[in-house]
């Protein structure tokens, strides 16, 4: 019988400058700030990762890093560390520094996310050691679609028209084993692309090695990148999330 790993680390990646919303966060707030019924992005994500039995945080820092800084005061064993070329890097550069620090298997969010708790719940419980969370259709307007070959992760792309067969979207929340971790460390260092993120190194990994994947049709979640997914999660999302009691 094998036995599913407890998962006790989590990493936010959240260094992005948040471009597209800034007409929301007016440069003044990082985008994991963004505040929804008076609660954060970052708070949310904070509070569903300690009920999970989360009970380390790395927050990769970048833009308007301070904001996250104020956050290791109110918290216990939340820390953060800044990419100081989170300009110039993609999200696997922001991952990557953590190197020195990631000795364990460890959940891995993006920070601009709202979702159920149950993404955690059934990212951790997955019974192979890595676990890609994928969901059915969203029409959020800023879809990854993903094409899964050979019970594998096969293609991911942000235009339909790469996907030979559209499987799920990715939706921004993994278990990421330690193998699997160092695995994508090799793929960036050999990448030699500065915008490289942390998805195209989990799919070149697939091309060697199989990767787990969970597909959940019906799981309530959303990214906000644009006043428009801004939008979508208020009418839409968070209605949802309230009806099942997780707000």
């Amino acid at each position: 019988m094998n036995l599913v790993k407890r998962i006790t680390t989590a990493v936010i990646l959240a260094a992005g400058m948040g471009t597209r919303i800034s007409e929301i966060t007016n440069d003044k707030i990082p985008k994991g700030f963004i505040s929804i019924s008076g609660i954060s992005l970052v708070e949310r994500s904070i509070s569903k990762l300690k009920k999970v039995g989360i009970d380390k945080i790395y927050i990769v820092t970048g833009h308007l890093n301070h904001f996250y800084d104020e956050i290791v005061s109110e918290g216990i064993n939340i820390y953060t560390k800044k990419n100081e070329n989170y300009k110039c890097t993609g999200s696997m550069g922001s991952l990557a520094i953590l190197e020195n620090e990631l000795k364990e298997d460890f959940l891995l969010l993006e920070s601009d996310l709202v979702y159920e708790i149950s993404a955690l719940v059934n990212a951790i419980n997955y019974p192979q050691d890595d676990c890609i969370m994928l969901s059915g259709k969203t029409n959020s307007g800023d879809e990854c679609y993903v094409e899964i070959k050979n019970n594998n992760l096969y293609k991911i792309s942000k235009n339909i028209k790469d996907i030979e067969f559209v499987y799920g979207e990715l939706v921004g929340i993994s278990k990421i084993s330690l193998k699997l971790y160092k695995e994508m460390l090799k793929e960036y260092k050999n990448s030699n692309i500065e915008q490289y993120h942390y998805e195209y190194a989990i799919f070149d990994v697939a091309r060697k090695s199989n990767v787990g994947y969970l597909k959940v049709d019906d799981l309530v979640w959303a990214e906000i990148d644009d006043k428009n997914q801004l939008e979508r999660v208020r009418d839409i999302i968070m209605p949802k999330l309230y009806k099942k009691g997780e707000e």
